[in-house]
């Protein structure tokens, strides 16, 4: 049996629905330009019915708001998180390679092949001229010149694998960092619906989160039934609800290998065990400064191909330049020298050439000698030399290594943007589920301010009721 003032309830219960609306409205609309968020919208539905007596049906009771929600779509979460893990491998892995083709500076005035002609074409010179003290200094300054430019090369190489390597150390604290943001978030989410309320603000900004980890790390992430969320990369914890753990960069004690630069950091988890990163920008990096060989070459297979360049090449030169003879006679004398671990870092003129012009051995015969140039004449002719690389000659060793890194970096580049792509065409198809439209909003915030004031009407309407009842019967 409904009460005098039953009419009332109703109408207050339509008052609280639409004013609750509203400022869920507001919230969207003041929200439309946060990063991460979700619209929100409320969920009504109408009241326990009255039974009305004598069998004459059901009496409406007015509308209950059932929950305030967020409009998400968990698999285009998924499917973005999934996307934006590749888009940071490829696109960590296109710059490194991209810095990697500054360094071997091809086609240019100043690169390997242009010195390395230089070079050889004074020689020829100085075969025509053997005598010629101002040649001989030529072939010195362009031998110290190939020199310098793979020296140059192979610093720049090796400073790249440094850089590489703070980018990763960087990287692995970012993770970190994000780790325990979001097992901070966790216990707040978790606290803010134990009375089985949505805490829709705090999951967005844990979802932000998740976005922002997976372009670092191949992540998968499970909710319980409880609303307890772990975050896994490469199978391991990173996240168990409110505890997170860590990675660490340790200092290598063995280098992989002798193109390796010494201290690169071996990634790990803080307790010791070992991790396995599948995708995202920390595999890129890992790929790029620690890979001599596979697929996704890095930096080591550059520096060993340089190193094994410049050795060859130097042992070559110095075989021949070793039979010839100098103006004073002297035979048995190296063109270049180097470390055998690092020639691309070390490689140089000799000493005795860089001291004494006339021990340029340009003479294949003691007797021959001032005007004998068949030693220097078989130097040059090493440029033609097919098997002193696998590659071939020179010049194809130097043009196979250029043209190999040129499909490498144009792959890097066509899978970043193809993931670019991806990427934001997944998100655009998410901010058409989440997003706030302003205009959708604009109407929204219309419709409930309408049915505020239609409820707000039916009280008056109520209360005129009541006023005849009570101040005008029997009037």
């Amino acid at each position: 049996m409904s009460s005098t003032f039953f009419g009332f309830n109703i109408a207050v219960s339509g008052l609280h629905a639409s004013q609750r609306a509203l400022y869920i409205t507001g919230h969207n609309i003041a929200n439309a330009n946060t990063e991460g968020y979700s619209r929100q919208r409320l969920e009504v539905k109408s009241g326990n019915p009255l039974p009305i007596p004598n069998s004459q049906g059901m009496l409406g009771t007015g509308v209950e708001t059932d929950a305030i929600i967020q409009i998400r779509n968990k698999f285009l979460d998924l499917k973005y998180r999934s996307e934006n893990q590749n888009l940071g491998e490829w696109a960590a892995r296109s710059e490194i390679l991209e810095g990697v083709e500054l360094v071997m500076n091809e086609p240019s005035d100043s690169g390997i092949r242009k010195v390395m002609d230089e070079f050889f074409q004074s020689l020829e010179k100085l075969s025509s001229n053997p005598e010629d003290q101002t040649v001989r200094a030529l072939v010195r300054e362009k031998g110290i010149a190939f020199t310098t430019t793979i020296n140059r090369m192979g610093n720049q190489f090796r400073k790249m694998q440094q850089d590489i390597d703070f980018n990763i150390r960087a990287t692995v604290d970012e993770i970190n960092g994000y780790g325990k943001s979001i097992a901070a978030l966790n216990d707040q989410i978790f606290r803010a619906e134990l009375d089985g309320s949505n805490a829709n603000d705090l999951r967005d900004q844990r979802n932000l989160l998740l976005d922002k980890l997976s372009e670092l790390a191949d992540i998968q992430t499970i909710e319980d039934s409880q609303g307890k969320l772990q975050v896994l990369i490469g199978g391991n914890q990173l996240v168990n609800h409110n505890k997170s753990e860590e990675l660490v960069c340790e200092n290598r004690k063995i280098l992989n290998n002798d193109a390796d630069a010494p201290n690169l950091g071996e990634v790990m988890w803080k307790n010791g065990s070992s991790i396995n990163i599948r995708t995202g920008k920390l595999k890129a990096l890992i790929d790029g400064r620690d890979n001599i060989d596979g697929d996704k070459k890095g930096i080591p297979y550059y520096m060993e191909r340089l190193n094994e360049f410049a050795r060859g090449f130097a042992d070559e030169v110095n075989k021949v330049h070793e039979k010839g003879y100098g103006l004073n006679g002297d035979t048995g004398i190296k063109f270049f020298e180097y470390d055998p671990k690092y020639p691309s870092n070390t490689i140089k003129i000799s000493d005795d050439i860089d001291g004494d012009l006339n021990k340029i051995a340009a003479s294949s015969t003691k007797e021959g000698l001032p005007g004998d140039g068949k030693n220097i004449l078989a130097m040059n002719k090493l440029k033609d030399k097919g098997d002193m690389f696998k590659w071939g000659k020179p010049g194809d060793f130097m043009n196979s290594l250029i043209a190999n890194l040129g499909v490498d970096s144009g792959q890097a580049k066509n899978m970043s943007k193809n993931q670019t792509v991806l990427v934001e065409e997944t998100n655009r198809k998410r901010q058409s589920v989440s997003g706030v439209s302003l205009d959708e909003e604009m109407s929204n915030m219309v419709r409930f301010q309408q049915s505020y004031n239609a409820n707000a009407r039916m009280i008056t309407t109520m209360n005129d009721m009541l006023d005849t009842i009570i101040n005008r019967m029997g009037v």
